[in-house]
């Protein structure tokens, strides 16, 4: 049903239409899970979260990086130390 959701306790159990939260220097974004093949995206086109994979192919979820594009079209890098309480992903 429209507006059901769940809290997804392990990165690989994400699925089309599930999104993620970020409450990041005073900004609050709600970005959608965007399938991608060489890494984990979460983006609305102007910012873009990602978790990019270990070489044995699990995803480095310590190390997040959140990409912002700029009214120039330049992107700037924002480099990411997750702080998470309880949380498997």
């Amino acid at each position: 049903m429209n507006g059901d959701f769940s809290i997804v306790e392990k990165i690989s159990e994400l699925k089309p239409g599930a999104f993620i939260n970020i409450n990041w220097n005073e900004i609050k974004l709600m970005l959608p899970y965007s399938l991608r093949k060489d890494y984990i995206s979460f983006t609305d086109k102007k910012w873009d979260w990602r978790y990019q994979f270990n070489k044995d192919g699990s995803p480095d979820i310590n190390n997040p990086s959140l990409y912002e594009l700029l009214p120039s079209g330049e992107v700037k890098t924002h480099f990411c130390q997750l702080e998470v309480k309880d949380s498997n992903l």
